[in-house]
Parts: C-alpha cells; sequence; structure tokens
C-alpha cells in the first residue's frame, strides 16, 4: 500500500455522495433491526438472528460517516470564520429545529400514547413553566432522541478540525500510524479490557478523543492506493469481521438471555475493522463506477449525497410512522416480520429510506425549511 499523490481531491470527493447514502441506507435498517431484537426474548431463534446480521451490518454507517467527513475536511485548508460559519450554520441549525421536532414529538407520545388523554389535558403541561425550562435546557446537557447525539460528537470534531488540518498533512507514515495507535490503545483495547478485568490505568492520553481514529483514517486511506491483491484481501478482512461479530453477540446475548450490545459498540475491535474495511471497499469501487460519469449522472449522484443528512434527521420519525401505519391500521409488518424478516426488513429499509428522502426533497425546495436538512 503506497501513498498516491496524484489523486485528484476534487475529483475523489464526488463520488463519496455514494459512499455517504449507502451508510446512510445501513443506519436506517439498522434502526428498523434493532427493536426487534430487543423484542424478541429467544435469542436462538431464527428471527432474532436474521434480525442481527442486518444490526450488525448497519453498525459500520456512523464510521463511515465519520470517515468520510475526515477525508474531505482535512484534506484542504480554509480560514478559521469561514470553516466555522460554513460547518456550524450547517449543524447548529438543523439540531436546534429537529430538537424541537422531537421533544414535541415526545410530549405527545407521554400525553396521548401512554396515558391516553384527551387532547384538553395537555394544556395544563404547556402552562408549566418548569416544563418549558426543561425542553430549553434538555438539549444543553445531550441528545434528546437517540440519533441525534451525533450531531453533538461531530460538533465536537468541528472544534478541532482546523487544527487537525495543520497537523496531519505534514505528520509522515510513521507518525501518522503512531497517532492511531494510541486511538486504537486507548478508545478500543483499553476499554474492552476494563470490560473483563477488574483494574485502571491512573493516566489518560488527552490528544486521543473516542472518534479522532475514525476521522483520521477517513483522511488516510483516501490518499492510498489499494492493490488489486489488498483489495481481495480487505473483502476476507471485511467478511470475517463481520461473521465475528455476529458469532460473538450471538453468544454474548444467549449467555446473557437477552441482547448485547457490547461487541456491537463503534469502539469494539470487530465494529472497527469491519467498519474500515467496508469505507475502503466502497470508496474504491465507487471510485471505478464513477470515474467516467456523465454530468447528468454526477448531478443525480449529488443530490443522494444532499439528502442523506435530512435522511438521518428524520427516519426515526417515518420509522415509527410506518410500524404504526403497518403493525397497528393493517396487521400486516408484526406478522411478517417473524415469518420473512431477511425479505422485511430490507424492503421497509428501502421504502422508508425512499419516503424520507422524498420528504426532505420537498423540504430543500421550501425555503424556510431547506435549512433544517
Amino acid at each position: 500500500m503506497s501513498i498516491d499523490p496524484n489523486i485528484p481531491i476534487r475529483k475523489r470527493a464526488v463520488h463519496f455522495d455514494l459512499v455517504r447514502f449507502i451508510a446512510t441506507f445501513a443506519v436506517v435498517q439498522l434502526h428498523i433491526a434493532t427493536p426487534w431484537l430487543w423484542r424478541e426474548s429467544d435469542t436462538e431463534s431464527g428471527f432474532w438472528i436474521v434480525c442481527l446480521l442486518f444490526d450488525t451490518i448497519g453498525r459500520a454507517g456512523v464510521p463511515i460517516f465519520l470517515m468520510i467527513s475526515g477525508a474531505l475536511l482535512l484534506s484542504h485548508d480554509e480560514p478559521y470564520g469561514k470553516f466555522f460559519k460554513k460547518r456550524f450554520t450547517r449543524v447548529f441549525i438543523p439540531l436546534f429545529f429537529w430538537t424541537l421536532v422531537y421533544e414535541v414529538h415526545m410530549v405527545f407520545q407521554h400525553f396521548f400514547h401512554q396515558e391516553g388523554t384527551a387532547y384538553t389535558s395537555i394544556w395544563p403541561y404547556l402552562r408549566d413553566t418548569s416544563a418549558w425550562w426543561s425542553v430549553i435546557k434538555n438539549p444543553m446537557a445531550g441528545a434528546v432522541y437517540d440519533h441525534l447525539w451525533f450531531l453533538y460528537m461531530i460538533i465536537g470534531m468541528y472544534l478541532v478540525t482546523p487544527l487537525l488540518r495543520k497537523l496531519v498533512p505534514v505528520l509522515n507514515r510513521t507518525d501518522q500510524w503512531y497517532l492511531l495507535a494510541l486511538w486504537v490503545f486507548a478508545d478500543i483495547l483499553l476499554p474492552l479490557a476494563y470490560n473483563y478485568w477488574d483494574f485502571s490505568l491512573g493516566f489518560n492520553i488527552p490528544i486521543v478523543t473516542p472518534y479522532l481514529g475514525f476521522y483520521m483514517m477517513g483522511y488516510y486511506l483516501m490518499h492510498y492506493q489499494f492493490s488489486a491483491k489488498q483489495i481481495r484481501n480487505t473483502w476476507i478482512i471485511f467478511i470475517a469481521s463481520y461473521i465475528v461479530n455476529v458469532i460473538i453477540t450471538w453468544y454474548d446475548s444467549t449467555v446473557h438471555g437477552q441482547m448485547q450490545v457490547f461487541w456491537l459498540s463503534h469502539h469494539r475491535p470487530g465494529v472497527f475493522i469491519m467498519a474500515a474495511s467496508a469505507f475502503i471497499l466502497l470508496e474504491h469501487y465507487a471510485m471505478q463506477a464513477f470515474h467516467n460519469f456523465s454530468e447528468k449522472k454526477y448531478k443525480l449522484l449529488a443530490y443522494m449525497g444532499g439528502t442523506t443528512f435530512g435522511i438521518y434527521l428524520l427516519h426515526p420519525l417515518i420509522i415509527e410512522a410506518f410500524e404504526g401505519i403497518f403493525m397497528g391500521a393493517f396487521g400486516i409488518y408484526g406478522p411478517a416480520m417473524h415469518t420473512v424478516p431477511f425479505i422485511t426488513i430490507p424492503i421497509a429499509a428501502i421504502l422508508v429510506t425512499a419516503i424520507t428522502m422524498g420528504i426532505v426533497t420537498l423540504m430543500q425546495r421550501i425555503p424556510v425549511l431547506k435549512k433544517f436538512v
């Protein structure tokens, strides 16, 4: 594996729209499959294992997002003011908007789904100033809805990006591997050791943050040219890590009698290896597929990539609505999941992605709403 300094960054950046869209789809199907792993108590049933197969592959989605960001943002420099204005506007406005949306959603869920009260009963809550203060301060403490954690994490990465842009390009190969090795030691190996042995180290490594490795690895991997043999070996590594992740999670869950997600964390060795190899393969084949694309096809690709952020932000609501319609109104989705989940999960993921993509496209055409997606 050798550095290829002749790869044009602008040309390579276009194909990342496809990689980003595939990673987004992986996250959608992850969020469709995961709830069923918790609902199903029999961890040895075929249904549970099939859901685990989809859940596991989806765990690579977020690390791939980070590697794409690192590959693109660390590849060029720009003034601090310009960078922060562009990036934080892109994140803070959607974060504020979707935090409000999901907080309202949770309030209505509490009053109408759990308590089953009449619409008029919500008014005392709306007049309660302490409730409003809770709505305001909750986002300061962290994500109010599970998937919004990603925005908080990426804001932290943006804060250090201008400095990383100065540092990363001047590091030689040994420096690069040393920094990545520090990250693997501090954020992958140590947490694993802490989980199985009763000990802790009395020091930390300040420069290493939990997601720094994925961010920087995207930059490094994009600047390497892989041989055909290395790509074949990457396929072997990806498949092997995927199978190991499935088996070890199944075993751990079976021992405990319920779903265990320890081995499916982004910072476990198996997921780290699976995500890195998936990024290499997707980046390689996407680059090959779109190297000679026409302008029209490039625009289509850019459109797909441009909807991914909105799809990520909106898709949990569509999944809930989708399950509500099919499970509640027609009684189809639940039984179908238990009979043919290998078919139902990807079909549901395709439908949810398509519906969400359509809504995001409409929002992008409305001046007031396009800033939120």
